[in-house]
């Protein structure tokens, strides 16, 4: 004789955690934030802005040991590195909201 089983229904698991993501507005123009793994190039804490609007511009953060800070855009490499002109606006107000120390 055979015994027929009842199907289950699957289950439906929820993340414990949630979802959440991380926006930084800087002029008024706002930008994703997503961290890096910055190992790979020596640095403490890194972080990748892509702007939301426009033609989605991505510009690289990184903070090292030594407290220095980098970013990939034109105005930190052209005007900024190297110098003692300050941070550009992307590294500012990273620092400013805490991401890179």
């Amino acid at each position: 004789m055979a015994t027929a089983t009842a199907t289950r229904k699957p289950r439906t698991i929820k993340a414990a955690h949630g979802t959440c993501g991380l926006t930084l507005s800087i002029n008024g123009v706002r930008y994703r934030v997503r961290p890096l793994d910055g190992r790979g190039i020596g640095a403490a804490r890194a972080f990748r802005l892509a702007k939301l609007a426009g033609e989605g511009d991505v510009y690289d953060l990184a903070a090292y040991p030594d407290g220095r800070a980098e970013c990939d855009c034109a105005d930190y490499e052209f005007s900024r590195k190297g110098t003692d002109h300050g941070p550009c606006k992307h590294l500012a107000a990273a620092r400013a909201c805490g991401l890179l120390g």
